[in-house]
């Protein structure tokens, strides 16, 4: 669920905290010293107003941690399609695009708006939270796709010698550039940490700009114990993109909801029209990212937020902002 930020909350004084100052304030011991071994609401009121503490107060990596104390499973969206996936143990990023602000050029070329890429820059929680990154998926990369794939992330993932799994179809391509590099096959199931992955085959636009792009696959992503998750990737709302929601009913979809044009052609990934019809398919939450990042992507969140607001699907249309943590439920 989306956090509060502008709503401000009275913590409990640090000042006023136990002498014991090595244990920190947000920890069972220190909660067990305020409130007591059996005050279990004002523990559950003293958690939940962390949780909605504003920047100001406590900062987005602090707050991102509480969330981890409390769940198996979470999402953080960074930028764009670049996410982490937090799993036990496991801290899988996908599709990383690490370049700063403006470091890569526009993708409108007939416009007097042009825009260098990427349009603003990663949260500050980025660095902290690449330093556990246990694992990384790839959606594709191929064909100039930057923003699923830089060369600051490509350089990042080698210097860290993190593994990358990705479809065949990038196989190649991702070991030419010294990654260490595990393929998905789209045929048949694959194992994958505690469970599995299937590959959904994505259409990254039609006619003749989607005769120029690079396809890749989207990722149904089961683990034990956990709520199965279908990362869409970079496509339009196709036939077996309808098929895998309907027939698999993923607890929780991400997908692309900018509504990615070139100056000529139709909408490349989703736009406002196909993320709300994923949002009538789909029986369980969806996160819609690809937002407010890259100058071809027109949709925003305030008009996306306003279209789930109307369909009163507040509780299970998520839109984070960047830097945001989302956990995942069954």
């Amino acid at each position: 669920m989306r956090r509060n930020r502008g709503r401000p909350v009275i913590l409990p004084s640090l000042v006023d905290s136990p002498a014991d100052q090595t244990r920190p304030f947000f920890s069972i011991e220190y909660i067990d010293t305020v409130f007591g071994q059996s005050n279990g609401l004002a523990k559950k009121v003293w958690f939940m107003s962390i949780l909605a503490v504003t920047p100001s107060a406590l900062d987005q990596y602090t707050r991102s941690t509480l969330i981890a104390k409390g769940s198996a499973v979470k999402i953080t969206q960074i930028r764009n399609a670049t996410m982490l996936i937090h799993s036990g143990d496991n801290v899988i990023l996908v599709d990383p695009m690490l370049a700063p602000k403006a470091a890569i050029p526009s993708l409108k070329y007939v416009t007097t708006k042009r825009q260098r890429n990427p349009l603003v820059e990663l949260p500050e929680i980025t660095a902290s939270m690449l330093k556990t990154v246990t694992h990384c998926l790839i959606t594709h990369c191929q064909k100039g796709h930057f923003d699923h794939l830089d060369r600051s992330a490509t350089k990042w993932l080698r210097d860290n010698e993190i593994p990358v799994y990705c479809s065949r179809r990038d196989e190649s391509f991702l070991a030419g550039k010294g990654l260490d590099v595990h393929a998905l096959d789209a045929d048949h199931r694959n194992q994958f940490l505690t469970g599995s992955i299937d590959l959904i085959p994505c259409v990254h636009g039609e006619g003749l700009m989607g005769k120029l792009m690079a396809h890749g696959y989207g990722y149904v992503i089961t683990l034990a114990d956990e709520p199965s998750l279908y990362i869409t990737g970079d496509t339009i709302l196709t036939e077996d993109v309808r098929h895998c929601i309907q027939s698999v009913q993923p607890q929780w979809i991400v997908l692309p909801a900018g509504g990615a044009r070139f100056d000529i052609g139709a909408e490349i990934i989703m736009g406002l029209d196909e993320a709300l019809q994923v949002g009538a398919l789909s029986k369980g939450q969806v996160i819609a990212n690809h937002l407010e990042s890259l100058d071809h992507c027109p949709v925003t969140r305030e008009q996306l937020r306003a279209q789930v607001k109307l369909r009163q699907w507040q509780s299970r249309f998520h839109v984070p902002d960047d830097g945001e943590t989302i956990v995942l439920h069954a």
